[in-house]
């Protein structure tokens, strides 16, 4: 390792990990700052809700009341968070299996949410790093249908049939990944594996999530309906485990918990501050807004948000014509 390598590693670490780890969760004494955290009568939709954040996340709402639906790819991990699910709140607990890393199947579990009530809460958390390139059944880069185009789908097939109801709330659980990369097309659906890199697509994407959270902010505006993108910080998750061994085996013994990388969630969906439909207005980290950029280069974006949106749509075309 050369020493400008070692230097940036150094200046990575010294400058993230005293805020993203589980030091920066008790230095804030956010497991002191209590909120109402009562969501009887709500119903919440909760993607990648088998393991992790989003697993944590289900359980959580619904021992404070929620009806959660928790989605997923794999029915025994869907059923075994049920059987972890305290007694008193099991039975506010059901899920819908789906594989949204394909259009399609995404497609199908927007039909078949679309025949039942309405949610109050919509968390897209799924999301997933792959160090070497997947393609779908499809033809399509899996990370990129299951980040972004399928969260697009979904939350766009839910709100169109009013599933998302007046005063409901979108929350895209983004990742830090997304300060490395500016507003932009061209990293997503990376096809070529000459041309994929899984960190870099991945930071496009969930910088995307920014930007559809401003544009939902905006399009929603009249029916009450807010959106939030929130990030985790560095969380002990079994797709950090898997993607970034290296980064999980230095990080593991102060890596946060899944709750502790997803409570600003649930504190978001009780408490449902201002929100902003400037692409840029933020990401809310341990229940407060921080900047929507770290460094100067990703502050030049690559392209509009209406640009982004036309490729997400011309996609999601593409692939109901296939």
């Amino acid at each position: 390792m050369d020493t400008r390598t070692f230097l940036k590693i150094v200046n990575f670490y010294g400058r993230f990990t005293p805020s993203y780890t589980k030091i920066g969760y008790f230095a804030r004494g956010l497991f002191l700052k209590q909120y109402e955290k009562d969501y009887t009568g709500q119903r919440w939709l909760i993607t990648g809700a088998s393991g992790g954040i989003g697993r944590a996340l289900a359980i959580a709402a619904a021992e404070s009341g929620a009806e959660v639906v928790a989605v997923a790819r794999s029915g025994s991990k869907l059923q075994r968070l049920i059987d972890d699910v305290p007694t008193r709140a099991r039975d506010r607990v059901s899920y819908e299996v789906a594989d949204m890393s394909l259009q399609s199947d995404t497609q199908r579990l927007r039909d078949r949410l679309n025949e039942g009530q309405a949610f109050n809460v919509l968390i897209n958390n799924v999301g997933v790093l792959f160090p070497e390139l997947a393609i779908t059944s499809e033809g399509r880069e899996a990370t990129f249908v299951t980040n972004i185009l399928s969260h697009y789908i979904l939350t766009e097939g839910l709100v169109a049939k009013d599933k998302i109801v007046s005063g409901g709330t979108i929350i895209n659980m983004t990742s830090g990944g997304m300060y490395n990369m500016p507003i932009g097309t061209r990293k997503l659906n990376v096809t070529d594996a000459s041309k994929y890199n899984g960190k870099v697509v991945y930071a496009a994407h969930k910088r995307g999530q920014a930007v559809l959270t401003g544009y939902w902010n905006a399009k929603f505006k009249d029916r009450g309906i807010q959106s939030y993108v929130m990030h985790p910080g560095w969380t002990k998750t079994p797709g950090v485990k898997s993607a970034l061994p290296l980064f999980y085996k230095v990080q593991n013994l102060i890596l946060r918990t899944p709750y502790q990388g997803g409570e600003t969630a649930l504190w978001l969906a009780s408490t449902r501050p201002p929100s902003s439909d400037n692409p840029d207005g933020g990401v809310w980290f341990d229940r407060r807004l921080r900047p929507a950029h770290m460094f100067e280069f990703t502050k030049t974006p690559q392209c509009t948000v209406d640009e982004f949106i036309a490729f997400l749509d011309a996609e999601v075309a593409r692939g109901s014509a296939a």
